[in-house]
């Protein structure tokens, strides 16, 4: 491995070779154009869903743009079979991007073909099945939709639940998301499903809702979803960052996905930035890697370039992502072997560089792929 230490490369390079922990990820938003044709979507519909990334340059962005699109994934995923096969893309496209641990996200739903139980078990035996297929550490973050109302919200719930209980080893969390300007945050909802063993990530300020966030911020969930709309020059409330402040919830960015849907205007003004200089918890993460043409990689890149992150920094980043994580402690453990394995005996020297190259378009260099060879390390953590 000595021919890797002695090379500089470039951030784009370095942030595709190093392992990597993904925390937000909603799988019918994650969705790529191949496996989008073999779906049966027209070019006219995969169009539509990737059309997000050509208004980067429009003045004009809006959230709703992006709550348009989704109903193509889940038209395309509507039997057993189809879901099955958009889940194994999706790992698999996190497998090729380095990805050692991933938390997918999705909203139970009945369609014809399955029952929400079915769309579930579904997903889980994708999961399992490509468990030692990928060599990719997958955990289920299932979702109760804003639409939803009281009755339909505590259906779900009791199935998310009787799910968990069969599966507690891939079922990990609950969430709620959607269109951010419907619906309210149950607190008596997601406390019943805090006391049934489920972890919590809510999405949380993705538009100015003080009120909301408050609630939220009172409750307590393990994680955060965006926050955007939290710190006080982002139009939260000082009342709410003063609380937050207090607690300190692990806040899950996203930052592509904020600067396309408008919620951000710039990568540089993005909100990651408040975090970073107050040392406050967060992970780098995706949301919807298909909707918005994005990966892991590009995501760490765009904190690197735009915050002038180092390369030890970005390692720290993705240590406190393990502990944020709703991995076992065993499994904790295990990630930070990898991690360290990598860092010490593969990477070696890039640390001692003060800076690395200045970025570039450059074509990744295939022979440092095959230098960084993880199968001995994932022996050892299965």
């Amino acid at each position: 491995m000595s021919n890797l230490k002695s090379k500089k490369i470039s951030i784009s390079n370095f942030c595709k070779l190093i392992p990597k922990i993904e925390l937000h990820a909603h799988l019918n938003g994650s969705l790529n154009e191949d496996i989008l044709k073999q779906l049966g979507c027209d070019e006219t519909s995969i169009s539509e869903y990737q059309k997000l990334t050509e208004i980067l340059n429009k003045t004009s962005r809006n959230l709703d743009e992006c709550f348009h699109l989704f109903p193509i994934a889940h038209n395309a995923t509507k039997t057993k079979e189809k879901l099955y096969m958009a889940t194994k893309s999706v790992i698999k496209d996190f497998k090729k991007d380095n990805t050692i641990y991933l938390e997918l996200r999705t909203t139970p739903r009945s369609e014809e073909d399955m029952s929400k139980e079915e769309y579930i078990e579904t997903v889980v035996k994708c999961i399992n099945d490509c468990k030692s297929k990928y060599k990719i550490l997958v955990k289920l973050i299932l979702s109760i939709n804003r639409r939803q109302d009281d009755n339909n919200a505590e259906e779900s719930l009791k199935i998310i639940i009787k799910m968990k209980e069969k599966y507690p080893d891939i079922i990990k969390g609950i969430d709620l998301s959607g269109d951010p300007k419907v619906g309210t945050f149950n607190e008596n909802l997601f406390e019943k499903a805090r006391i049934a063993g489920l972890k919590t990530s809510i999405h949380c300020a993705e538009v100015k809702n003080n009120e909301e966030v408050k609630k939220i911020l009172d409750f307590g969930p393990d994680r955060l979803g965006h926050a955007v709309c939290l710190h006080p020059a982002y139009e939260g409330s000082q009342e709410n960052w003063d609380l937050y402040l207090q607690k300190k919830i692990p806040i899950e960015c996203c930052l592509t996905s904020n600067v396309i849907c408008g919620t951000v205007e710039r990568y540089e003004e993005h909100h990651i930035q408040e975090l970073i200089n107050l040392r406050l918890p967060f992970s780098i993460c995706t949301d919807d890697k298909g909707v918005f043409r994005t990966n892991s990689s590009k995501e760490y890149e765009h904190v690197m370039k735009h915050f002038k992150i180092s390369p030890t920094d970005l390692y720290q980043f993705n240590y406190n992502s393990v502990e944020q994580s709703f991995a076992s402690d065993e499994e904790k453990k295990r990630l930070i072997h990898v991690l360290n394995k990598v860092l010490y005996l593969f990477l070696g020297d890039i640390f001692s560089m003060v800076q690395i190259k200045d970025y570039c378009d450059e074509p990744v260099d295939e022979q440092l792929y095959r230098d960084l060879n993880l199968a001995p390390m994932w022996r050892e953590f299965y």
